[in-house]
């Protein structure tokens, strides 16, 4: 064992700049709390248990206790949040099994992001871990996925498994055993480590046992494993069948920054409809390095034609529509005083006791708010008002 602990630490070193998967995710619009998964054991379960595991005899322990208590936990406390995700599965599973394949490691894994993120792409832990398989940035990077201002490629779900599966793949070389693959996916592979370096429990159980791993790494194994047993019979045990399929889509390079949304126009399609099909794209624009951007099924060749088309004129009028919109400035009569709003700014300016002037700094300016037919100058540097005279309403200042 000692041997086998050293040449686990010596591959832990090799690797010491890839940072485990946060050891705390969260889906922020449907919370799949781990910490809160009650013992179970000794519950009488009245729902059907389907078969006992799938096909995958030598990978995964389907008889250990807890994965019994999480198929009860699916079935009753969590059966909402397990039945949306399952039907959002059949969306990506039949894409991510054959890049699971090509890598060598179990299809089986495909439902990994189950647990994950309940199979959303846009899903965010409070730690920071994005996409379906909920990578840190460190991570991510460290495979292979673009991160920064225009993309995040961690909400892209077909690069996203081809990292995942390289990850998986890494800590299976390195713990031989898919439990300890997995639970140092979720809490690190340092960790694990240093539990068999320690010499004192050498599989997941036994480590769950002796309280070496956090409760939510204690969870995420049998969790897995439950989710995974009754996705290989959801009729046996009480859910329908995922009935969605994976969406079909033609690739194209855009190599000028635009809109996705003049995208959709060019190819016939709605705004939404090509925000799903990229979500990496998280500022809704392609980058101005350009990007390989996908439309749905058998657009490409409408995109290219109307594409070819713009003018110069069109992409300056793109170039403006992508620029920040200026804060509008409006100030009222109110009770004899005047009133002064500024909008997407912090704070409010309103007039003194007399109503001659306000002085509100917002990006860097001084306003100077001033009573009707005051003819005073603002004050400030770039300061410029207009009051426009009016008995009521509203005067602008621009």
């Amino acid at each position: 064992m000692k041997r086998k602990t050293i040449a686990i630490l010596g591959v832990a070193v090799a690797l010491s700049t890839v940072a485990g998967c946060s050891a705390v995710r969260r889906d922020a619009a449907e919370s799949f709390e781990w910490q809160q998964a009650s013992d179970l054991g000794g519950k009488e379960q009245p729902y059907s248990i389907g078969p006992k595991h799938p096909q995958t005899a030598g990978r995964f322990d389907f008889a250990h206790p807890r994965v019994g208590d999480f198929v009860y936990k699916y079935q009753t406390d969590l059966r909402g949040f397990y039945g949306r995700a399952l039907e959002r599965s059949g969306r990506y599973v039949p894409r991510i099994s054959p890049i699971l394949k090509k890598e060598g490691i179990p299809e089986e894994l495909a439902y990994l992001p189950l647990v994950e993120s309940g199979f959303q792409p846009r899903a965010v832990s409070h730690s920071h871990a994005v996409g379906l398989w909920q990578f840190i940035p460190d991570t991510g990077r460290r495979y292979g996925l673009r991160i920064d201002q225009y993309v995040d490629e961690r909400r892209d779900p077909v690069k996203s498994t081809h990292a995942a599966a390289r990850y998986l793949k890494d800590l299976f070389n390195m713990f031989g055993d898919w439990h300890l693959s997995l639970a140092a996916y979720n809490t690190g592979e340092h960790r694990i480590s240093g539990i068999l370096e320690r010499g004192t429990a050498e599989d997941f159980w036994t480590m769950s046992e002796q309280g070496y791993l956090y409760r939510e790494t204690e969870d995420y194994v049998p969790g897995f494993l439950a989710a995974l047993q009754i996705a290989a019979q959801p009729e046996a045990y009480g859910f329908e069948a995922p009935t969605s399929a994976p969406p079909r889509y033609d690739l194209v390079r855009i190599r000028r920054s635009c809109p996705l949304s003049k995208v959709a126009e060019l190819c016939g399609a709605s705004t939404e409809e090509i925000k799903e099909l990229n979500p990496a794209l998280h500022r809704s624009l392609v980058p101005p390095s350009g990007y390989s951007v996908r439309l749905p099924k058998g657009s490409k060749q409408t995109f290219e034609i109307a594409y070819a088309r713009l003018t110069p004129n069109d992409w300056a009028a793109i170039a403006r529509s992508m620029q920040p919109k200026r804060a509008a400035k409006v100030c009222q009569r109110r009770h004899g005083r005047t009133i002064c709003k500024v909008s997407k700014a912090k704070g409010r300016a309103k007039a003194d006791k007399k109503g001659f002037k306000t002085k509100h700094r917002a990006h860097k300016r001084s306003l100077v708010v001033m009573k009707d037919g005051d003819k005073r100058v603002a004050k400030g540097r770039g300061a410029t008002v207009v009051a426009n005279r009016s008995r009521r309403g509203d005067h602008t200042v621009d």
